[in-house]
Protein backbone atom coordinates (compact mmCIF):
# COMPACT_ATOMS: atom_id res chain seq x y z
CA UNK A 1 0.00 0.00 0.00
CA UNK A 2 1.32 3.42 -0.91
CA UNK A 3 1.25 6.53 1.24
CA UNK A 4 -1.18 7.88 -1.32
CA UNK A 5 -3.82 4.90 -1.20
CA UNK A 6 -3.04 4.75 2.85
CA UNK A 7 -4.50 8.11 2.81
CA UNK A 8 -7.33 8.17 0.44
CA UNK A 9 -8.74 5.18 2.20
CA UNK A 10 -10.07 6.70 5.55
CA UNK A 11 -10.83 9.90 3.37
CA UNK A 12 -13.39 7.31 1.51
CA UNK A 13 -14.61 5.27 4.01
CA UNK A 14 -15.73 8.09 6.23
CA UNK A 15 -17.77 9.52 3.71
CA UNK A 16 -19.65 6.50 3.52
CA UNK A 17 -19.15 5.22 7.03
CA UNK A 18 -23.11 4.68 8.01
CA UNK A 19 -24.08 2.86 4.79
CA UNK A 20 -21.56 0.24 5.25
CA UNK A 21 -23.65 -3.12 5.56
CA UNK A 22 -20.76 -5.57 5.47
CA UNK A 23 -16.94 -5.60 5.37
CA UNK A 24 -15.22 -8.29 4.37
CA UNK A 25 -11.64 -8.87 4.76
CA UNK A 26 -9.61 -11.82 2.53
CA UNK A 27 -6.58 -12.52 3.70
CA UNK A 28 -4.19 -15.17 4.93
CA UNK A 29 -2.00 -13.01 7.88
CA UNK A 30 -2.94 -13.91 11.03
CA UNK A 31 -2.66 -10.79 12.45
CA UNK A 32 -4.67 -9.17 10.41
CA UNK A 33 -7.35 -11.53 11.21
CA UNK A 34 -6.94 -10.61 14.78
CA UNK A 35 -7.05 -6.89 14.65
CA UNK A 36 -9.78 -7.38 12.44
CA UNK A 37 -11.69 -9.05 15.16
CA UNK A 38 -10.11 -6.95 17.65
CA UNK A 39 -11.43 -3.58 15.99
CA UNK A 40 -14.36 -4.81 14.71
CA UNK A 41 -17.07 -3.54 17.00
CA UNK A 42 -15.49 0.03 15.27
CA UNK A 43 -16.85 -0.92 12.00
CA UNK A 44 -20.87 -0.82 11.26
CA UNK A 45 -22.29 -3.26 9.80
CA UNK A 46 -21.12 -7.25 9.97
CA UNK A 47 -17.10 -7.86 9.62
CA UNK A 48 -16.04 -11.24 8.51
CA UNK A 49 -12.30 -12.16 7.68
CA UNK A 50 -11.65 -15.30 4.69
CA UNK A 51 -8.87 -16.82 3.26
CA UNK A 52 -7.76 -16.01 -0.29
CA UNK A 53 -9.19 -19.38 -1.22
CA UNK A 54 -12.55 -18.42 -0.46
CA UNK A 55 -12.40 -15.26 -2.75
CA UNK A 56 -15.57 -16.49 -4.39
CA UNK A 57 -17.16 -17.05 -1.03
CA UNK A 58 -16.09 -13.36 0.11
CA UNK A 59 -17.96 -11.30 -3.12
CA UNK A 60 -21.23 -13.56 -2.88
CA UNK A 61 -21.39 -12.73 0.95
CA UNK A 62 -20.54 -9.31 0.71
CA UNK A 63 -23.09 -8.65 -1.88
CA UNK A 64 -25.90 -10.99 -0.08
Amino acid sequence: MTSGAAWQDPKIGVEYLRAWKRTALDTDLDRMTHLTAFFGWMTPGETKTFPPAAREGVLAWVAG
